[in-house]
């Protein structure tokens, strides 16, 4: 526990160096709630669970979740953190970033109504390939956008 306990402190030091506006013990240093405010409206929320052998699970909750998985040290943690909120401070320069936090409000509708449609209703065959086909073609769609669009920096 003293060795977990540490490492939080020293991501928690990092962190407050790159500008996080509060860090949570919420579990004994354990469970970190980590929280970045950009604007009144925009806040980027990590949550970061401390395993007993010091691995390291990252998620960010707002503005919209995504899991970042596993790291081996507090340094990835840091390094990782500080990456994705350079990636934000420069997308909040798009005057198209609004419309893209709803478009990623809708993907996370849609996850969670994919779900509820799977656990809750016997889908056909029939019905499962057209769901499959049409996530294919957006992620194409998304590729080929993305192929075309300029790198933001």
């Amino acid at each position: 526990m003293i060795t977990t306990s540490f490492s939080g402190d020293l991501i928690g030091t990092a962190l407050r160096q790159l500008g996080a506006s509060e860090i949570r013990e919420i579990r004994n240093g354990i469970l970190y709630i980590i929280r970045f405010e950009f604007s009144e409206d925009l806040h980027v929320i990590y949550v970061l669970d401390v395993t007993k052998r010091d691995k390291y699970f990252l998620q960010r909750v707002s503005p919209y979740p995504m899991s970042h998985g596993r790291f081996s040290s507090a340094g990835e943690v840091v390094q990782f953190i500080e990456r994705d909120i350079q990636k934000f401070e420069n997308a909040t320069h798009s005057h198209n970033f609004n419309q893209f936090l709803e478009i990623a409000d809708g993907v996370t509708r849609l996850s969670h109504a994919m779900e509820l449609l799977f656990l809750e209703r016997n889908v056909s065959k029939e019905d499962m390939d057209k769901i499959s086909s049409h996530i294919s073609e957006t992620v194409e769609k998304l590729k080929g956008i993305r192929d075309n669009s300029p790198k933001i920096q």
